[in-house]
């Protein structure tokens, strides 16, 4: 008996094209659920694995780290869940588990349900920002600050006082960084952007929007008119060559400089710490981080101490994918998460 079909947009080969393809319908295991994807969204990720051939290795492959949907199976040992439910999750670059197709598996400890205030949309905007940003901060080892997670007892507003930079505001994981380091209590709360994003960043948490178009000294002297105090954490949500720079100028002796991308700056003076996040709970040393993550994260929707991302829906369900990432790599994208829903795949 032949397994139900759906529908997958694969990257062919290293390097190479992407199509939309009929493949089986996986099914959980225990500790898994099945998630009918009402909502994927794009990430600046993915074309680089396509333009540059890394991650990986076996083809043809899909891939896509954001997903929302509704549950449409539950594994063995699944309690909290049941078919149904509006959830958000965490996927991770296996062919049961990526985002780009119509089903995805995923682990229940990474998924959370979505209050019915919040799209099916929004959330899918949600994963890869959140966990990015809350490994950088909170991970305890090789890719995150170190800090006390505002889950964790006494975490919430630990930080009171504090000042926090946050490089690329406007970006999804730089939106995230806002809100976690306000629920940490951190204070100013600085970002760059381009201007006409001020009162979004400010409304989710920012006490200071700055042009991204400053150079370092104008830079410098902005936050220096803005706090005395030592600036300790930097998140450099973009990571580019200048931004990484510029960072680690702004950053204080035995402070800490969390990158999204490798760090190309080379050996460090100071005691100053630079750390290359990785944001997926599937890595190596980020389970803890990204259990404490799902397991409040419904609490902070309802609440609104986390809000999702402004999306943009692309037509063409997983066929309009292609021209959503040609514009990420033309960085013709400001201040929203492009967004396609499988289920409307021709």
């Amino acid at each position: 008996m032949s397994k139900p079909q759906q529908k997958a947009l694969f990257l062919l080969e290293k390097f190479g094209d992407f199509a939309v393809r009929s493949t089986s319908i996986p099914t959980p295991g225990p500790g898994e659920l099945l998630v009918k994807n009402g909502a994927v969204a794009l990430n600046p990720v993915d074309w680089k694995i396509q333009k540059y051939g890394f991650a990986v290795e076996t083809f043809p492959a899909i891939i896509g780290f954001d997903l929302a949907g509704t549950v449409e199976a539950v594994g063995e040992g699944v309690t909290a869940f049941q078919k149904g439910d509006r959830v958000v999750a965490s996927p991770t670059l296996t062919e049961r588990q990526a985002a780009f197709q119509q089903y995805t598996i995923a682990l229940a400890k990474y998924t959370a349900k979505v209050p019915q205030s919040i799209s099916i949309e929004q959330a899918a905007s949600i994963s890869a920002g959140a966990a990015t940003a809350t490994v950088g901060l909170y991970q305890t080892k090789q890719f995150g600050a170190g800090l006390v997670a505002p889950w964790e007892q006494g975490g919430q507003a630990k930080y009171d006082g504090k000042p926090l930079l946050v490089l690329g505001g406007a970006s999804s994981v730089g939106a995230y960084v806002i809100q976690f380091a306000k629920l940490s209590g951190f204070s100013p709360i600085i970002a760059t952007a381009s201007l006409h994003n001020a009162a979004y960043l400010e409304s989710l948490g920012a006490t200071h929007v700055l042009d991204r178009h400053l150079d370092a000294a104008a830079l410098k002297k902005e936050v220096s008119s803005i706090t005395k105090l030592p600036i300790d954490i930097v998140y450099d949500a973009i990571s580019e060559p200048d931004t990484q720079k510029l960072g680690y100028e702004l950053l204080a002796d035995n402070g800490t400089l969390i990158l999204t991308l490798p760090s190309g700056l080379g050996e460090t003076t100071g005691g100053k710490i630079v750390k290359s996040t990785q944001g997926s709970p599937f890595a190596p040393g980020n389970a803890q981080v990204g259990e404490g993550l799902y397991a409040n994260l419904h609490g902070y929707l309802e609440s609104g101490a986390i809000q999702p991302n402004r999306v943009e829906i692309l037509p063409g369900g997983l066929g309009g994918i292609v021209g959503g990432l040609d514009r990420l790599h033309e960085g013709k994208v400001s201040g929203a998460k492009l967004i396609v829903r499988p289920q409307e795949t021709a």
